[in-house]
């Protein structure tokens, strides 16, 4: 199986070995741009791979920050910017749960796409536009949450969420918890009905172990049939 990303095409079974090359390279040689495209890239890639049929989403965010630790050595070339915007897109699209890093995300793509000419735009993931109203509303939920004005965070889309999950405790918790409660569940089947016994497994271990008490989809959506 392979993607594509900035036009070249990876195969699936070879993106953690390409990973692991590019970060051999730059551990001897920190600038090397070559690898730093590649290395982000595949990271991006592999973000889409792990949230595909129940996979390991929480390794996510691991890759999210290496994104963003590598990606600024790129940006100022021009040759590279559409690229890196794509790759901040893409990887963030693939991020749950991290509304800071995803904040990140979204302030390197705007620094790599901002004054891409008209020829180029078409190539990008999202317009300048939409992502800066992406990334106001993002940084004004933020702010709510640390003031702990949960009323005032705004919703996207028909689902409500648990605005607690714009809380920086939260997020510094929900990849950790997120693998225990995987782990806790491996031989569960995953398919219709998984959420079920993942949703309150999640809400017993960010209780028990972070002191986080969160409400599942189901909880906060009372009206909707979940599968």
């Amino acid at each position: 199986m392979a993607q594509e990303i900035d036009g070249k095409i990876y195969q699936i079974a070879d993106l953690e070995e390409i990973r692991r090359q590019q970060l051999d390279v730059l551990r001897k040689d920190a600038g090397n741009a070559d690898a730093i495209v590649e290395l982000v890239c595949a990271d991006a890639l592999l973000c889409e791979e792990y949230i595909m049929d129940f996979g390991p989403s929480w390794k996510n965010a691991a890759l999210c920050r290496e994104i963003a630790k590598y990606i600024p050595a790129i940006i100022e070339d021009e040759e590279k910017r559409v690229m890196a915007g794509n790759v901040c897109h893409r990887a963030r699209m693939a991020l749950y749960d991290h509304p800071r890093l995803s904040l990140r995300l979204m302030e390197l793509e705007r620094e790599a796409i901002e004054g891409i000419d008209d020829d180029r735009a078409e190539d990008l993931e999202m317009g300048i536009d939409p992502l800066n109203a992406e990334i106001m509303r993002y940084a004004l939920n933020i702010m709510a949450a640390d003031q702990k004005r949960f009323d005032d965070i705004e919703e996207d889309g028909h689902l409500r969420k648990d605005p607690i999950e714009w809380t920086a405790e939260y997020e510094e918790a929900i990849a950790e918890a997120d693998e225990k409660a995987h782990a806790l569940l491996a031989d569960e089947p995953r398919g219709m009905g998984f959420c079920f016994s993942y949703w309150p497994t999640l809400q017993h271990i960010l209780l028990q172990d972070y002191g986080i008490r969160w409400r599942s989809p189901a909880e906060m959506n009372p009206g909707v049939i979940f599968d």
